[in-house]
């Protein structure tokens, strides 16, 4: 086993608060309203720290048929929009992974614009380190789910104003 980490930060014209109320508040309802083709529903079981997160994806997606992710929440700061969670089934855990953490932090840059600072880290399953080429759907994928909501708070400006 091998263990690593990866991190990036990308900048969003959406307010700090806007975002994490869209994205860790809520993204069992918005995921798969805003990406169909990647998951085809969610549920949040509990609230607050501790709480699981199940996402299912669309046959779309490219995720073996009938897969699902399940997370769960290891920190939750409205008050530094800090959050944490651990994945615990699903996905790549089992089939690349021992363990993947994920973190996020959104850093207001302006009244209406933040940076998200995002760090994953993970533990192989072989004795080899993930490649670039493995680690662009984690990435990419973190990003990705973020993009969809700053774009539809954009449309919806209104929303969780």
């Amino acid at each position: 086993m091998v263990s690593g980490s990866c991190t990036d930060e990308v900048a969003f014209n959406v307010s700090a608060a806007r975002l994490w109320k869209g994205a860790v508040c809520e993204p069992h309802i918005l995921y798969p309203k805003l990406l169909p083709d990647f998951f085809s529903k969610a549920e949040r079981i509990g609230e607050g720290v501790g709480a699981i997160n199940v996402f299912y994806f669309a046959p779309a997606s490219n995720m073996p048929l009938g897969s699902f992710n399940k997370n769960k929440i290891d920190v939750l700061d409205e008050t530094t929009y800090t959050f944490q969670n651990t994945a615990m089934e699903g996905g790549l855990i089992g089939v690349l992974l021992k363990s993947l953490v994920y973190e996020s932090v959104f850093v207001a840059s302006g009244a209406d614009s933040c940076n998200a600072k995002i760090k994953v880290e993970y533990e192989t399953l072989g004795d080899g380190d993930l490649s670039e080429e493995e680690l662009k759907p984690i990435r990419d994928g973190s990003i990705g789910v973020l993009k969809a909501v700053e774009g539809y708070l954009l449309a919806n400006p209104d929303v969780y104003a």
